[in-house]
């Protein structure tokens, strides 16, 4: 039966675990009965049973329930890789030399019970017999649990003739603190455990009958905590010592007591003569003579085991042959059969024991594995009684295939980019490459580049044997496929905002970190980007995807930020009536057009032309122009800009006091000068100036009737009249009335005289007959007043004196109004 793994899960656990070493010699005199030792790595010639432990009447008692190995419960642990208790850290083989180890029991509560027993007739003609075990155990310890419902172990030797237990031989350990040789664990404070210790028991006097050997684990009886034990019965049941042989060629000899116990007292003789020492171990050099006896008193630790005393005959033997094998070589992972045929009582070791399947066989399997090195195993061949033992050695030689392989470059890269190079240098071995576990189709040369994702090796054919290189495991990673869109590519620079929605894609689905990157130098690490210019232009977008493993896509665009354009205008004076042009002196700021919308309000429709034509107001007043300008792009966001003008009405025309003139002679005229300051004098005759308010004129014609165009500062055109008659005839001349207020018109009364010799005197006279006004002085006007005081309006008389050229002297008399 092969050995028993078995890995026990839980948090709760109990259980013990028992784990017994032997010796491999089972037929000759003084071994052990057969598998007492569990040296056959399985449970033979002992009996397994479960059970369920409970608490009756306040005993502890366990009802069996199987007779058979159960898994778990019942488990043979090699003592290869055994390691160390999880609890306690102690070995969990027996530090006897074992080669095997039960785990009786287990971690795992569940008020389970566990045992096995060996059965055996100690033969009448033994000489002698006794037992060495060893155990250890590890019991959880709940502090409200009596006694009676604890965790415990039981080790029960019993003379089934009597029905008795051996004294020195039977123990039973409940879980409690205080229970000597225990310790607390450190891993659990929950749990106490025992290290290692031997008990040795004397069966001398028990030759004949027949003894029952139980071990006995079980959990508390409320199903919730564990314990478990470790025991091992040494191989050699006569009580001999190791050592005792002399074997050939040796010239030494050290006697050797069990392990285990708390002292040793050797002596010389079987009459305890002389103490020799009082360790394990006994060295004698030079070896004593054939036949000699040394006897040794064990001490077990008290409360374990009966004091015992163990006897050592020297004898002599020849070692054992070892026969190891010839050396070979060997394909990686192949293997060979060493050693020879098994013989009775010889026990094997081979070394190195990693390197081959049971290192203590006779015939083990060999194999170097991956080792490139020529290993030498060397077997150890013991006779089991004596103790002789001799050496043999094998060389096994690897046949080593040159697998190095090299990766040139990288090995992530991304799809197009050829960053990988596997080569191998051996250039004597047949090649095949492969992706994973599929065979790439001609790929048998010293070099392969791989073009997608896998984990590339390849296998080498040399001298009769296969090799592989070491996987190498390259990735090649898909390129993102940059994307994005755009609301709008065309925005007015007073209000854009680009939204940019990314809509970049990889095929699996991989990170994708992004930088977008625009041409006025700024640049966002975002997934989506908002982004809005300072200035008109054409703007390059570039979105930049670069995944997880460092593979790029870019993609690019244009967008486009449009001037707008900044509206003004101008106009010259505006009178009524009279056409006025306005003037576009808009800022277009170099769009490629520009829409211009005009509202005049009164001065008639709108006009959709950058400069309109010439617009006529035919009221006065204050009006509201707008001009729009809508510039390509800009739709959304068009400018305007109202004026407010003022449209003005020209005053209204006067006619000036007519005059007259003498033949020949001249007169300064004047016009009013306070309704604008452009004249034109029309028709262009007679005058000195027709251009001014005040002209000069010249009677050398006709009657003239003058209309005076005056313009003012709006362009409005006043048209005065003035009626300048020219008296051709002797006599004298005085308007009927005259206006004297000060404004320039008519504001005085003058006599003119047209063929005369000279005046004499011009008179004027109020209605009471008082003169107001006299001259004598040809040319002396009167100006209304009297005495510095103005005239009431009405009629005043006058009387004219005059010569003629004959000296005759005339007097004219009229009246004359006074208009105000």
């Amino acid at each position: 039966m092969g050995r028993l793994n078995f890995k026990i899960p839980g948090n709760i656990i109990f259980g013990i675990l028992l784990v017994l070493s032997v010796d491999i010699a089972r037929a000759q005199q003084g071994l052990c009965p057969p598998n007492m030792d569990f040296e056959y790595a399985d449970f033979s010639n002992w009996t397994c049973n479960t059970g369920v432990v409970s608490l009756v009447n306040g005993t502890n008692v366990i009802t069996w329930t199987g007779a058979n190995e159960v898994p778990g419960q019942h488990t043979i642990i090699p003592s290869l890789n055994a390691g160390n208790d999880q609890y306690g850290r102690f070995p969990r083989i027996c530090p006897n030399g074992s080669g095997y180890s039960v785990e009786l029991g287990n971690n795992v509560g569940g008020r389970g019970a566990e045992k096995i027993s060996y059965t055996y007739t100690i033969p009448s003609t033994a000489q002698g017999f006794s037992l060495l075990f060893h155990y250890a155990i590890v019991l959880q310890n709940p502090l409200d649990h009596i006694v009676e419902e604890q965790p415990r172990f039981q080790a029960i030797i019993t003379d089934l003739s009597s029905g008795a237990r051996i004294p020195c031989a039977s123990f039973d350990f409940a879980a409690s603190f205080g229970l000597p040789g225990f310790q607390q664990s450190t891993v659990d404070g929950s749990v106490i455990y025992k290290d290692w210790t031997p008990v040795t028991v004397n069966l001398n006097s028990y030759v004949g009958r027949t003894i029952k050997i139980e071990f006995i684990t079980n959990d508390c009886t409320r199903g919730g905590h564990f314990g478990y034990a470790y025991v091992d019965i040494n191989s050699n049941c006569n009580g001999a010592i190791l050592g005792t042989t002399l074997c050939q060629g040796d010239n030494s000899l050290s006697l050797t007591a069990p392990h285990g116990f708390q002292s040793y007292q050797w002596y010389s003789d079987t009459r305890f003569t002389t103490l020799l020492d009082t360790f394990q171990v006994l060295p004698l050099n030079p070896p004593p003579s054939v036949g000699s006896v040394y006897p040794v008193i064990v001490f077990p630790y008290q409360g374990y085991g009966c004091i015992d005393t163990l006897y050592a005959t020297i004898s002599v033997a020849t070692k054992p042959v070892s026969v190891a094998g010839r050396d070979t070589s060997l394909c990686k992972y192949q293997s060979v059969q060493l050693g020879g045929p098994p013989a009775s009582g010889l026990m094997y070791s081979w070394t190195p024991a990693n390197f081959v399947n049971n290192p203590i066989l006779p015939d083990p399997v060999a194999g170097l594995r991956a080792s490139i090195t020529p290993t030498q195993f060397i077997v150890k061949t013991t006779d089991v009684l004596t103790g002789c033992f001799s050496y043999d050695t094998v060389l096994i030689s690897p046949i080593v295939i040159d697998t190095a392989i090299r990766l040139i470059g990288n090995a992530s890269f991304c799809d197009g980019n050829t960053e990988a190079l596997l080569t191998l240098r051996n250039i004597n071995a047949g090649i095949q490459w492969y992706n994973n576990a599929t065979t790439i189709s001609g790929a048998t040369t010293l070099s392969y580049q791989p073009t997608i994702s896998g984990t590339y090796w390849a296998q080498l054919a040399e001298r009769g044997c296969t090799d592989t290189t070491a996987r190498l495991n390259i990735n090649v990673n898909p390129l993102p496929q940059a994307a994005f869109t755009v609301n709008n590519d065309t925005f007015c620079i007073t209000n854009n905002s680009f939204v940019f929605t990314n809509r970049s894609t990889v095929s699996d689905n991989s990170p994708i970190t992004y930088n977008w990157k625009f041409s006025d130098g700024s640049n966002l690490q975002t997934t989506h980007a908002t982004k809005a210019f300072n200035s008109t232009g054409t703007y390059r977008t570039q979105l930049i995807a670069t995944t997880s493993f460092g593979c790029k896509d870019s993609i690019e665009s244009a967008v486009y930020v449009m001037p707008i354009g900044i509206p003004d205008f101008s106009w010259d004076t505006i009178c009524t009536n009279r056409p006025v042009l306005f003037s576009n002196l808009s800022n277009e700021n170099g769009s490629a057009s520009a829409q211009y919308r005009w509202t005049f309000n009164n001065g008639g429709p709108g006009s959709q032309l950058k400069n309109p034509l010439p617009v006529t107001y035919t009221s006065n007043g204050t009006f509201n122009v707008t001009l729009q300008i809508t510039t390509l792009g800009c739709e959304s966001d068009p400018k305007q800009i109202t004026k407010k003008i003022k449209v003005s009405s020209p005053l209204a025309g006067i006619r000036y006091k007519d005059i007259t003139v003498p033949i020949s002679e001249s007169r300064v005229i004047k016009v009013r000068d306070t309704v604008g300051s452009i004249y034109n004098w029309k028709p262009h005759i007679q005058l000195s100036n027709y251009n001014s308010p005040v002209t000069e004129f010249f009677a050398n014609g006709n009657d003239v009737r003058y209309l005076i165009d005056i313009t003012d500062k709006n362009t409005c055109v006043t048209t005065d009249t003035f009626l300048v008659q020219i008296l051709k005839k002797p006599g004298y001349y005085l308007p009927s009335a005259f206006t004297p207020n000060g404004d320039g018109l008519n504001d005085v009364i003058t006599p003119y005289i047209v063929g005369m010799k000279s005046l004499k005197g011009f008179s004027i006279f109020n209605r009471w007959g008082n003169r107001v006004f006299y001259t004598a002085k040809y040319g002396e006007s009167w100006d209304g007043k009297y005495g510095g005081t103005v005239q009431p309006v009405g009629v005043f008389a006058w009387i004219l004196e005059y010569y003629t050229t004959d000296e005759k002297l005339i007097t004219a008399k009229g009246t004359i109004t006074i208009i105000r």
